[in-house]
């Protein structure tokens, strides 16, 4: 297994359909009992090799991310992209477009854990599945890949 920080190519990557989604697990959702009407939710998101997401934001979430293992390229709303590697964390607020988020290895898996802070009744209302908006222009491209059509 390489430990070495990949380098951030040269020319942003776009999203590409073919390659493998993250696999999301619940780690724990709690209501947030001091701060009425609001929950707590973290997940464990890993990405096999290649692994990468569509452009998304988060249901109006505010967010910390924090690298277990591997590295991930990154990038939110028109910020430059960056690269995040094990213990390293990144936050994202309320109306954040996730541009890119792709493991930055075809050979190594990586894993962070996601911890969101997001109102009660957009949790009870899209679930946790639907904490992850994908953008417009790439749910149908999504739906297509995860019909087994591409």
């Amino acid at each position: 297994m390489s430990h070495l920080k990949p380098q951030l190519p040269v020319v942003e990557p776009t999203y590409d359909p073919s390659r493998p989604f993250p696999d999301v697990q619940l780690l724990h959702k709690n209501a947030i009992l001091n701060c009425p009407g609001m929950t707590m939710v973290a997940l464990q998101v890993s990405f096999a090799p290649n692994g990468s997401t569509p452009p998304h934001s988060h249901a109006g979430a505010f967010l910390v991310a924090h690298v277990i293992s591997g590295y991930l390229f990154n990038k939110m709303n028109d910020d430059p992209m960056t690269i995040h590697g094990p213990g390293d964390s990144f936050k994202e607020n309320p109306g954040c477009r996730h541009s890119i988020n792709d493991n930055a290895s075809a050979t190594e898996p990586a894993t962070l854990v996601v911890t969101m802070i997001v109102e009660t009744k957009v949790v009870e209302e899209v679930g946790i599945a639907g904490l992850v908006v994908i953008d417009e222009e790439y749910r149908a491209m999504v739906q297509e890949r995860q019909s087994g059509k591409i």
